[in-house]
């Protein structure tokens, strides 16, 4: 007798990409974007097949634009996750190469991205899920269905705050300051600060010339945008008074430095030794915490009170320029230097 054995079952590979698009809100905590199916309880990332000769990030892109209505651009890889299920004969989704008159084994590949969002809406997402939506993180650890999934959102979310560091960096505490992430509450006086003429003359720089409405709207957009180039802070004193606010920018990553800059927004503070401190206290944690060798600034020659002030707290002139018909000095202090001059 002939006994006919099974036939093996076809295997095929297939692949299909997706991102994790991450902000940080108001109060600087992480929020994803999650697709959900209200009816079935699920709750996804958004990810996708691709559609003829695209490639994985072409496709990564195109799908979590569909699934969520946010316009979207790449920030970094993520993870690649694999699993294999088997695919009925019968399964309107199986493609006459799979072999339709039998069941098929598929392994499948996943390649995740971290994204930002630079457009869009959710009203704009597709129908293949009922809702897209902002999550904060440690909810959406919790909310996502699929493990895997959850896995991926957590490593995106230590991506997201390496490319965020100052920002993620909430309080750090000096002697008469301390510097903690900006947020919605301090928009008012920052428009205070921003069209207030001796203040505009100390920054060589005009009044602001905006309605507060208009600078609010401004003000908002800024905060929920992912700025790896520009890290800012507001100063408080003792008491949690908002008095100033201090920044990194033009960070260059090859070069590992960057420029700082810093405004003591209320007079009350001038020359009290709050200016020296915030600033003493943001070196710390760049030099501690951070790739940055060198910051340099540039301030009114004029300005001797500024000058003594970063003297103070370790910077060194090292050069003078003109520009726009103004004199300014420059001055710098280096990763080594400080460490030495604080050991």
């Amino acid at each position: 007798m002939n006994i006919l054995k099974p036939r093996a079952m076809k295997t095929v590979t297939r692949w299909s990409a997706g991102g994790v698009v991450a902000r940080a809100n108001d109060e600087n905590r992480i929020e994803i974007a999650l697709v959900g199916r209200l009816g079935d309880n699920l709750w996804a990332l958004p990810k996708g097949t691709p559609d003829y000769d695209e490639t994985i990030e072409e496709t990564a892109i195109r799908e979590v634009q569909e699934e969520t209505g946010l316009d979207v651009k790449l920030l970094s890889s993520v993870d690649e996750t694999r699993y294999s299920f088997v695919r009925s004969k019968h399964s309107r989704l199986m493609s006459e190469r799979d072999n339709p008159r039998a069941n098929v084994k598929v392994n499948k590949t996943v390649y995740w991205y971290l994204m930002e969002a630079c457009g869009g809406g959710f009203e704009h997402h597709d129908h293949e899920y009922d809702i897209a939506c902002w999550v904060e993180l440690d909810k959406a650890l919790k909310q996502l269905t699929h493990y895997s999934e959850a896995k991926v959102a957590k490593s995106a979310a230590r991506i997201f705050r390496k490319l965020n560091t100052f920002q993620d960096a909430v309080r750090l505490k000096g002697r008469l300051t301390t510097l903690r992430s900006k947020r919605m509450s301090d928009a008012w006086n920052d428009y205070v600060w921003r069209t207030d003429p001796e203040l505009s003359e100390l920054d060589a720089a005009e009044p602001l010339g905006l309605a507060y409405v208009d600078f609010e709207r401004f003000y908002r957009e800024d905060l929920k945008k992912s700025n790896r180039k520009s890290f800012k802070f507001a100063i408080e004193d003792q008491n949690g008074v908002h008095i100033g606010n201090c920044m990194c920018y033009d960070y260059n990553r090859r070069r590992t430095q960057a420029e700082f800059g810093i405004m003591i927004g209320d007079p009350e503070y001038w020359g009290k030794g709050y200016g020296s401190d915030a600033t003493k206290t943001l070196l710390s944690h760049i030099f501690t915490n951070t790739d940055i060798r060198r910051l340099y600034l540039h301030t009114l020659s004029t300005n001797r009170r500024a000058q003594r002030s970063f003297e103070n707290a370790g910077f060194r002139k090292y050069d003078h320029i003109w520009r726009e018909g103004k004199s300014f000095v420059q001055m710098e202090v280096l990763a080594y230097d400080w460490a030495r001059d604080n050991a």
